[in-house]
């Protein structure tokens, strides 16, 4: 699976997690960007936002999306949570290796578990 995808999809389930669609989501977002109340704006970057999770998306823009879902009430105040490893630097890279590994495998296992309902 490529970058994008893994964002896509980690989007899509924190959108289904926190009950919203994607056109509220996306009006969260734009609110989260711009100081403004535009609605053309609004609706315009409901498109955009709703198309980005469809297509071939540049990872930064989904990762951008994905700093301003953070920064939501409602994503604070639930029991989600993105992971943001930090380097410290004393941990071998082999070690580091498996144990990114098994995170994919638990990640995976997790939403795969969630798709079966």
């Amino acid at each position: 699976m490529e970058k994008h995808e893994e964002l896509q999809n980690k989007i899509k389930t924190i959108i289904k997690e926190l009950g919203l669609s994607q056109k509220e989501m996306a009006k969260r977002v734009y609110c989260e960007r711009f100081e403004d109340d535009d609605t053309e704006e609004t609706n315009k970057f409901v498109e955009t936002f709703r198309q980005n999770l469809k297509r071939k998306a540049k990872p930064e823009l989904l990762e951008s999306y994905l700093a301003n879902i953070a920064n939501l009430r409602e994503f604070k105040n639930s029991d989600l949570a993105i992971s943001r490893p930090v380097e410290l630097g004393f941990i071998p890279s082999d070690i580091r290796k498996a144990l990114k590994g098994i995170s994919k495998e638990l990640i995976n296992s997790m939403e795969s578990e969630d798709n079966k309902f």
